[in-house]
């Protein structure tokens, strides 16, 4: 049963690796450590098929879970400070060569299987166990504990950020729970059952897809660089993009239309918006919008749809809340009311 919930589990990472470089966007270091955690849970879930099929892999399996272990510890290093302090850089360093020099050693990452431990419980075992769990654990409630903290009400991206790390805590603690209750129970001995923590494995697993492929999308479009003090650096909006939305998908006859949430469906932040009105416009936000749904409501007009809808009804098409503010929009545009402009048709 187990080697095909692994090879299933392959395919799953494989498909969410080839979606996340589908596209040809520009490469973060955020996105970069998505894709070697992505690529790490998808090649370790191959190597346990293999294992589960009669092929020893273990001391590859445990090296690629070194990495998936670093990759997802700095991914929220970088959502929560938009960089990888150099302390955390030179203890991942050192963590990896000590596990690497203890893996190569016979040190094997303490599992049950139908029952059975994968290896004798040594102490060296059990300080493992206690110090790597300790400082994962510790790094991501400080990591949570940060973006929460920072979280403002009122920013839409910090919104849904925080509530994309609020499944991570879920997900942690049930992962905490789930261990700590299969090992009490192998160690008492209560259960008749042959408890197995490969099912707790894939179950993460698979949770771990999902955590990272319903992220915030527009996360991906920051460019986190480790040089230059590890300052945050983003992509320019493209005027391909900007069009697309806004022309393109008509965003500017939606009735909800502003420019917090333009600017996160573009994935980009408002300044950014402004500076590329700024640039490519000379336009404020709000004028850009009525200018296009006053010319779309001209062009309702010229197709003399006001001999069958209300002047509300053609304002409310145009993209106006009321027909005020379409009224406001229209004399100072044109220069005369839509009554006049009617009478000039």
């Amino acid at each position: 049963m187990y080697s095909y919930l692994f090879f299933a589990l392959m395919f799953i990472g494989l498909f969410s690796f080839i979606e996340n470089i589908k596209g040809g966007q520009k490469i973060s270091l955020f996105k970069l450590h998505v894709l070697v955690f992505l690529a790490g849970l998808t090649i370790k879930s191959g190597i346990d098929f293999l294992d589960e099929i009669g092929y020893n892999l273990i001391i590859y399996a445990s090296i690629i879970r070194l990495f998936i272990t670093i990759a997802c510890i700095n991914i929220f290093y970088l959502v929560a400070h938009h960089k990888i302090p150099q302390l955390v850089v030179y203890v991942e360093m050192a963590f990896f060569i000590l596990y690497l020099i203890a893996l190569l050693n016979g040190l094997q990452f303490l599992a049950i299987e139908e029952g059975v431990y994968n290896s004798e419980i040594t102490l060296l075992i059990k300080a493992h166990v206690f110090f790597t769990n300790a400082l994962i654990v510790a790094s991501m409630v400080y990591n949570i504990y940060t973006i929460y903290k920072n979280t403002d009400p009122n920013n839409l991206y910090q919104v849904k950020i925080k509530r994309w790390a609020g499944f991570l805590v879920i997900f942690v603690v049930f992962i905490l729970i789930s261990v700590l209750a299969i090992v009490l129970l192998h160690t008492s001995g209560f259960t008749p059952y042959k408890l197995d923590t490969r099912i707790i494995t894939i179950c993460y697993r698979m949770l771990f897809i999902l955590f990272i492929f319903f992220r915030p999308k527009f996360i991906d479009e920051y460019s986190f660089s480790i040089i230059n003090n590890y300052k945050l650096i983003k992509q320019k909006i493209s005027v391909e993009n900007f069009d697309f939305l806004f022309y393109g998908n008509h965003y500017y006859l939606n009735l909800e239309a502003n420019l917090d949430d333009f600017a996160l469906k573009l994935n980009h932040s408002k300044l950014e918006v402004l500076a590329f009105l700024k640039t490519n416009t000379n336009e404020s936000f709000i004028e850009l919008l009525n200018r296009n749904r006053i010319r779309h409501f001209k062009e309702l007009l010229k197709s003399n749809k006001q001999e069958s809808f209300t002047i509300e009804a053609l304002s409310e098409m145009a993209g106006f809340n009321n027909r005020q503010s379409m009224y406001n929009a229209f004399k100072k545009l044109e220069g005369c009311s839509p009554s006049d402009y009617i009478n000039m048709l």
